[in-house]
């Protein structure tokens, strides 16, 4: 039984003269029985494979059917994956791609791809070779191969391969990493991360596909090896490993969306070896590498007292990540931590700096709603946010109960230290 998943049916659906049936996906609500039917009618009809079914011929008939079944899915699937790209990769390159939903979830987008292949044609030099394993639908690949490189890619599905050769337009083979010749050879690397038996994705690195034993080869093996990971990889699973390795932590915008292993190559190339890095990626972008907080002797200090009048700062997620508070709140005389690995610092003015978001420190008062409530109409304030450390509260109930809106003036900060949960009311600025 045709299935949409098939290569077959990608294959098919490729076929030039199925451009108009993709049109007509686009215009059809695949939560419509009726225009399912209407669509997959147009697909029995239309020629396959360069002659329609004869109207007598009920096997052809019943195959039709069933291809018209998986085509259509194959479509809706086609057109909602290029949908979610456009927000990826831009309106016109997301129209092209051989796409479906799941790869473009899993893909990198085109500014961290882009960001990315910058890094290797730096290390390794233009035209170099590299391998992108498990390419899924090809976007670091197309980024890859935009950036001069020459690219050969390869994933153990045969349509994501496929996919990746349609897009990237580079030599591609569906092949097990497993059986990849790792010594000296420079590679980019995305290990399926995913719980097949929960169904869910995972931080686990024994759930990852290829797992951690091929991924602890390939950092220590290759000339050059990148390795894309969730931003919630712990960092500290790779124990020694990490000496060698130079991990960097990405944001597009307000989102963290993921983290690098650099191994050998990549890694000696700057003297980075031991380091992390927090990237922003934005109208301007923003990098920034350090000894990671736990291993630096001058590591900021915790402040003895929270006084009113100075600035709470926040970090962004990747510079959390990367442990990198040191060095993005410059020196101890400039900042201190709250509390050890908080991640909240203060400060005597606001840190100004894309690190950091800052706010004037107005009051204190006990963690429970009604006494938030009675300090924000104090100093005549109204909630925004609620923003939690560890499990020190319910930041959607608190939400909820302080009215919290966009446009408030507040940002309410709770963590907890020792037996003891604080909350500390801050004017947004």
């Amino acid at each position: 039984m045709s299935d949409w998943r098939d290569l077959s049916i990608w294959q098919e659906l490729a076929r030039p003269e199925r451009a108009t049936f993709i049109a007509l996906a686009e215009a059809v609500d695949p939560r419509e029985a009726s225009q399912v039917a209407r669509l997959r009618r147009a697909v029995v009809e239309a020629p396959r494979g360069g002659e329609a079914p004869r109207g007598g011929d009920d096997e052809a008939k019943f195959a039709a059917a069933l291809a018209s079944a998986a085509l259509a899915s194959a479509a809706f699937e086609l057109v909602e994956g290029r949908r979610r790209a456009a927000r990826k990769f831009g309106p016109e390159v997301a129209t092209r791609l051989w796409c479906d939903v799941a790869g473009v979830e899993q893909a990198s987008g085109m500014a961290v791809a882009r960001w990315k292949a910058r890094r290797v044609v730096e290390s390794l030099g233009p035209s170099a070779a590299i391998f992108d394993i498990c390419s899924g639908i090809g976007g670091d690949a197309m980024a890859l191969a935009e950036a001069g490189l020459s690219v050969e890619a390869m994933d153990l599905d045969p349509r994501r391969a496929w996919m990746t050769a349609h897009n990237a337009r580079c030599v591609t083979r569906v092949m097990d990493a497993e059986a990849i010749d790792l010594a000296g050879v420079a590679l980019h690397a995305d290990p399926a991360r995913r719980d097949e038996s929960a169904g869910r994705r995972s931080w686990n690195l024994d759930d990852h596909q290829p797992g951690r034993a091929w991924i602890e080869r390939a950092l220590t093996l290759a000339h050059a090896a990148a390795i894309k990971f969730s931003p919630g990889v712990d960092r500290a699973a790779f124990g020694p490993l990490n000496r060698g390795l130079a991990w960097e932590w990405i944001a597009e915008g307000d989102r963290l969306v993921q983290a690098v292993a650099w191994a050998g190559a990549f890694a000696r190339a700057d003297g980075e070896a031991g380091r992390t890095r927090a990237t922003l990626l934005a109208d301007v972008s923003h990098t920034i590498a350090g000894i990671p907080d736990n291993a630096r002797e001058d590591r900021l200090r915790v402040v003895d007292a929270i006084t009113h009048g100075r600035f709470i700062s926040e970090p962004i997620a990747a510079i959390e990540r990367a442990e990198l508070l040191t060095e993005a709140a410059g020196a101890n005389d400039v900042a201190q931590e709250i509390a050890r690995g908080l991640g909240l610092v203060v400060s005597r003015e606001p840190l100004t700096t894309p690190w950091f978001e800052s706010f004037e420190l107005i009051d204190e008062c006990a963690a429970r709603e009604d006494a938030v409530l009675a300090t924000l109409k104090r100093h005549a304030l109204v909630a925004r946010s609620v923003r939690v450390r560890g499990r020190a509260a319910d930041a959607d109930a608190f939400t909820r109960a302080l009215s919290a809106r966009p446009d408030g003036t507040a940002v309410i900060f709770i963590f907890r230290e020792g037996k003891r949960a604080r909350a500390l009311v801050a004017r947004a600025r």
